[in-house]
């Protein structure tokens, strides 16, 4: 079975499910599960083209929003507002808004300025260059799953 396949269904049991959900069963962890399988397919499909001619800017856009919202390469919104401004140049303050705000507004700037498209690119490979050539020899599990991640990254966004 193709992957949409198993979307559509677990979209099916989640609606199948919408009677208990009113009676308080909470299905936030499966409508959150669904919506990583949506982007991991994305991804994978941008990966089998391997071209981002195909893509649209939307989709773009939504690529860039995962990788904003991995949780492997920034564990805290912290980490995201340092790539933000070191990287990326935005020039945001120590916020107290939320993961998700502060994600949404480095979209809306990339929209608005598609060049951040680049430094993002760009950002992501410098990173993981500098994390996989660097010199500690010892690496803790957390720092090798963050250079995978930024491995995995690096290899999606080049072709946007």
């Amino acid at each position: 079975m193709e992957l949409q396949g198993y979307i559509n269904d677990l979209e099916k049991i989640l609606k199948s499910l919408s009677d208990y959900d009113k009676k308080g069963l909470d299905t936030s962890s499966l409508r959150l599960f669904i919506k990583n399988l949506k982007t991991f397919e994305k991804i994978q499909n941008s990966r089998l083209s391997n071209s981002a001619l195909n893509m649209s800017f939307e989709d773009k856009l939504e690529l860039i929003k995962a990788f904003l919202e991995d949780k492997k390469v920034f564990p805290r919104i912290k980490d995201v507002i340092e790539f933000a401004n070191q990287d990326l140049f935005l020039k945001f303050e120590d916020q107290k808004e939320s993961r998700i705000l502060t994600i949404k507004r480095i979209i809306s700037r990339v929209e608005k300025n598609p060049e951040l498209k680049e430094k993002i690119k760009t950002a992501v490979i410098n990173i993981r260059n500098r994390e996989v050539h660097s010199h500690n020899s010892y690496k803790s599990k957390k720092e090798l799953e963050k250079v995978e991640s930024f491995t995995k990254w690096a290899e999606i966004l080049r072709n946007l």
